[in-house]
């Protein structure tokens, strides 16, 4: 956040940070925490620009977002970094994601991810990965995911010591070698202003009395596969097929995850919430006992560390983990984490995270869009009904909003603020 060392929070920012910490220790509040998670919304809801001008230059969402958070005072600050930094992506020839205006002719279009059926790494690299996680992202991920830096292949550091190791400084002369670390350089100015811009909207809805929903996201070890490595599809069936090498490659991404996040809270003292959207765990693609064996290890250590840095782990489950409910409630700790539920059971989830996990979620966002203004406010009232009592409820979608009619995105913050029951 741009002068975060000037920054004096108001008596508003801390009334709402105070909400937000209370809720998450399950401790009963006034009134339910309402902020749901908003992607694209302030740019459908207020025009002027495009999801592809967000994404060349979070600069452009500045005055859509403020007004958002003006309008409809939410709890907690959302802002645009959720949104795919284009600059970089476009200077390195990204290949593992499609978005607006590039290979997506709509410059509202929402980004796809390719998922490559031969994967960008193939099985019997888990090892590699495993033995020198680092060497292997240089020389092999970084050169298939973008094109700028296929000259990194021909880089190998690993016994750059003593005088011998001055020879493998000779491929660094080499063009490909020297483009693809112009590249980086390059794709770093670009996410240094990237970073500033997105910084200096959440440095103004700090001062002006919101907290941040979200200060970094983390990827839990097993999705550091799942999503860009191996591919969803690759790496569900390698639990099957390859799992000893799976395995051993989840402890070393479980290790580089836990070092990325005690660094990033160490190096950001104003850092709060970590969120981890949970991509594969869901009980339509994994079994409880492939969820224990090959997911949840990794996420609890992530989790965990997040906790021991101080801050607050924010689990976003993207599909229903009714099978596992009872795994989170048993084996985090008390009055530490929130979890959104998607697709879930609120009554048995309620039942299990009273005065443990603090849940978010419980609203239908397509009714936001699609629905009435007296079902938005039935919805948000059966919601806080069923999950507020006893305290630890954050009023939230059950997904990432885009688009809502503004009449009952004001019925929703309306009736969370002004109606409990326990």
């Amino acid at each position: 956040m741009s002068g975060q060392k000037e920054f004096q929070p108001s008596p508003q920012f801390m009334e709402r940070m105070k909400l937000y910490e209370d809720t998450v220790a399950c401790r009963r509040t006034d009134r339910v925490l309402a902020a749901p998670l908003i992607m694209y919304l302030p740019i459908f809801l207020y025009g002027g620009t495009t999801i592809r001008d967000v994404m060349m230059d979070y600069g452009n969402a500045k005055d859509s977002f403020i007004r958002y958070h003006q309008e409809y005072q939410p709890d907690l600050a959302w802002g645009p970094q959720i949104v795919f930094p284009g600059p970089a992506l476009e200077g390195l020839d990204c290949q593992f994601l499609k978005w607006p205006g590039k290979q997506i002719e709509d410059p509202n279009g929402g980004f796809q991810v390719v998922d490559k059926e031969d994967g960008y790494m193939s099985a019997d690299e888990y090892l590699e990965y495993a033995e020198d996680p680092t060497g292997f992202i240089m020389r092999k991920i970084l050169p298939r995911h973008y094109k700028a830096l296929q000259g990194l292949e021909m880089v190998d550091l690993s016994n750059a010591v003593w005088q011998g190791g001055l020879y493998s400084m000779i491929p660094m002369s080499l063009p490909p070698v020297k483009a693809a670390f112009q590249a980086m350089a390059e794709a770093g100015e670009k996410m240094q202003k990237t970073a500033q811009a997105g910084g200096e909207i959440m440095g103004m809805l700090a001062g002006m009395g919101w907290p941040n929903g979200c200060d970094m996201a983390f990827s839990a070890p097993f999705d550091l596969f799942n999503d860009t490595l191996r591919g969803f599809l690759n790496t569900t069936m390698d639990m099957i097929e390859y799992p000893d090498e799976l395995l051993e490659a989840l402890k070393t991404s479980t290790k580089m995850q836990v070092r990325t996040i005690k660094k990033t809270f160490a190096t950001q003292p104003f850092m709060k919430t970590g969120v981890f959207f949970i991509h594969n765990g869901m009980d339509m693609f994994m079994s409880r006992e492939q969820f224990q064996t090959f997911f949840w290890p990794g996420l609890k250590e992530c989790i965990n560390a997040v906790i021991e840095c101080g801050g607050i782990p924010h689990i976003y489950l993207e599909d229903k983990y009714d099978d596992k409910l009872d795994i989170f409630a048993n084996e985090l700790p008390a009055g530490k984490c929130i979890m959104t539920l998607v697709n879930c059971n609120l009554e048995r989830a309620k039942e299990l995270f009273t005065g443990k996990i603090c849940i978010s979620g419980g609203v239908d966002g397509t009714l936001l869009q699609y629905g009435t203004k007296d079902q938005v406010i039935a919805n948000v009232k059966n919601a806080i009904d069923i999950l507020a009592p006893g305290g630890g409820y954050f009023l939230n979608t059950d997904m990432s909003l885009d688009v809502a009619k503004p009449e009952n995105l004001h019925a929703m913050f309306e009736t969370a603020r002004s109606y409990m029951k326990y």
